[in-house]
């Protein structure tokens, strides 16, 4: 059994010790078992007389063994809690509005309401696909117009006290204009390179960008930054969201993390152990016209919303690219990382497609 327990439990019991601790009524037998999925790293029962939805943590993901951390396990589930509360002030019922948590080595699990079924990229139209991309871009504005009580900026941890912070005890805007020169720096390295492409045109883009980057007009926001399909419900009753990696830091910078997955990095992955089983590359025109509806929904007419949009958008690629020049810089890659990115050969044909688009980007 792949559970993540330090007891020899049985899948059944494993269950109804948690719906037990929940104050639900158990399985009377493994026939009532509704394995809802299976993710990377835990297990998904559907609880269907109450209509949510178990998870339970794997003991061993992409053939590695998972290590009980009761200090990780806390924070990203608080983390979790914290997102759904601040999405559903946003949008009501955009994420589940019951969740619960419980970490212990002999069992841990999180317990949600159930949103309901999810249309695959393969079962929507373009028209479909445009429309749940409208309603996620809307949701990503919304988030923008909200207060929250979270110190710091990054991801998510747990202070001592036990509330929830982020990560980094550091200024937005100072940490905004640091990243920059940062950026500006990675652009230099891959033009300096042996690399094929038109260096020249791209280091003027770059650089125009780069000095139009919204500073001033940023706040910190509570988003996420996991919103690949695998995360989005398509639902009949519009788009839902799941399994959040929670991050405090500027919304337009997470909201062109969306457009840039949609409109190109998904496309490009399908060769790798992560993205393989999504078959993203068989569904580029859906991907496109969901990321097209996303930032309609997300500027709502706003000249200069766009513009810092698309500034962020081409920093997200000049990233990754620079991300996959690090990656062949590396005398031997991680299990994790050809688990994500592939073989140095895969890394280094996508970087070439990356370098392309930097050189087609298209300023505003």
């Amino acid at each position: 059994m792949n559970l993540l327990t330090k007891n020899a439990s049985t899948e059944l019991e494993l269950i109804n010790r948690a719906l037990n601790n929940e104050g639900l009524n158990g399985l009377s037998d493994k026939s009532q078992i509704h394995r809802l999925g299976e993710g990377a790293w835990h297990f998904a029962y559907l609880v269907e007389k109450d209509s949510l939805v178990l998870r339970i943590p794997k003991k061993t993901a992409y053939d590695q063994e998972v290590v009980f951390n009761r200090d990780e396990l806390t924070t990203e589930f608080a983390g979790t809690k914290a997102f759904y509360e601040m999405a559903n002030k946003a949008k009501k019922g955009i994420c589940p509005e019951h969740f619960e948590y419980f970490v212990h080595d002999e069992l841990t699990y999180t317990i949600e309401s159930y949103l309901g079924t999810s249309a695959g990229l393969g079962d929507q139209t373009e028209e479909q696909a445009k429309r749940y991309g409208a309603e996620l871009g809307e949701f990503f504005l919304a988030l923008e117009g909200l207060e929250h009580p979270y110190d710091g900026i990054g991801y998510l941890k747990v202070g001592d006290s036990g509330n929830v912070k982020g990560s980094l005890d550091m200024d937005l805007k100072a940490c905004i204009i640091e990243e920059t020169q940062e950026y500006l720096d990675d652009l230099n390295t891959l033009a300096s390179n042996n690399y094929r492409f038109d260096k020249e045109k791209v280091l003027n883009i770059g650089k125009e960008l780069l000095s139009k980057r919204s500073v001033e007009r940023e706040k910190k926001v509570l988003t996420n930054q996991d919103t690949s399909p695998e995360n989005i419900l398509f639902t009949s009753s519009g788009a839902r969201m799941i399994d959040p990696v929670p991050i405090l830091y500027t919304g337009t910078s997470l909201a062109a993390n969306y457009v840039y997955n949609y409109q190109g990095f998904f496309h490009t992955v399908h060769d790798t152990e992560r993205y393989g089983k999504c078959q993203y590359h068989l569904h580029i025109p859906r991907l496109k016209a969901n990321a097209e509806g996303f930032i309609a929904g997300y500027t709502n007419g706003s000249p200069q919303k766009l513009q810092d949009l698309n500034v962020e958008v081409f920093i997200k690629l000049l990233s990754m690219a620079f991300t996959h020049h690090e990656l062949l810089q590396k005398d031997e890659l991680s299990h994790e990382q050809i688990i994500r990115f592939g073989t140095k050969e895969q890394i280094e044909k996508r970087l070439q497609i990356y370098l392309r688009e930097l050189e087609a980007f298209t300023t505003i």
